[in-house]
């Protein structure tokens, strides 16, 4: 509970622990078990198909599912992309070998996540570069789709980030987003959004849908955490990863926020 009072009155101390978090991550797996840091989507629990994948896909299939909500929504044929917080690649990886565009590059905060994505993927048109979303180095004008998946939460300043996402932007460009707040922190965040001045194309709140992916992925997320993560630090990684195994039913949890998604164009 005194956590959570810290993280709410100093947001700065929740964005550095967690920050510290995505680079331990890194230290902890070598390979490739761990190469999304999102909660996940399904939304087959309301009849809806499964999305196809590869065999060696399937492991992974609740984080490529959130990717996939987030990416269909646009024709990815010769599109120049730009992920901001693009985490270990899986992600990256996914869109690029599922959707095709002609380049897209990846960009993080953490130098460990970087340098794992350079030495595991090598697709062509694929890159990473160390960065940080507050002040993008990119010209204006660069990308015809940035995308953001599950990160913006952490961000010191938002408005900041949000401002270069519309710079680096070409015309007509699209802000592919999804994030996750605290209820009371929703209304703010959609008028962060609106300030931005693009044009909201679409906004869905999807927080069944990862609540559910979450507790059908729970056994896997609960494995890599006692794979890989010390004991003493695993009650925080769980938390971290959205479960509770310490309590009675041990569901997953997004401590009273809520999950949206946006596509924004740049008129």
């Amino acid at each position: 509970m005194l956590n959570k009072l810290l993280f709410h009155r100093f947001p700065n101390i929740k964005s550095w622990l967690t920050r510290l978090q995505y680079e331990l991550v890194s230290t902890f797996d070598k390979d490739k078990n761990a190469i999304f840091m999102n909660f996940g989507y399904t939304a087959h629990h309301k009849e809806n198909n499964l999305l196809p994948l590869a065999a060696e896909d399937e492991i992974h299939r609740y984080p490529m599912q959130l990717y996939h909500h987030v990416a269909k929504s646009i024709e990815w044929n010769n599109m120049d992309a730009l992920e901001v917080s693009s985490g270990r690649g899986g992600g990256a990886n996914f869109i690029m070998r599922y959707f095709k565009p002609k380049s897209y590059t990846g960009v993080d905060f953490s130098t460990r996540a970087i340098e794992f994505c350079r030495e595991h993927y090598s697709l062509d048109g694929l890159k990473f570069h160390h960065g940080n979303a507050e002040a993008l180095s990119f010209p204006d004008n660069s990308f015809d789709v940035v995308l953001n998946v599950e990160a913006s939460l952490y961000y010191p300043n938002i408005t900041k980030f949000f401002e270069h996402v519309k710079r680096v932007l070409k015309p007509n460009g699209y802000f592919l987003y999804t994030d996750l707040r605290y209820e009371e922190k929703v209304e703010i965040w959609h008028a962060q959004l609106k300030n931005m001045g693009l044009k909201l194309i679409k906004e869905e709140e999807i927080t069944e849908n990862v609540l559910k992916a979450m507790e059908m992925d729970r056994e896997r997320r609960m494995q890599l955490v006692d794979k890989y993560v010390p004991a003493i630090l695993r009650k925080s990684f769980y938390h971290f990863a959205g479960l509770t195994p310490d309590l009675p039913d041990g569901m997953p949890h997004l401590d009273n926020r809520r999950y949206w998604y946006f596509v924004l164009q740049k008129i």
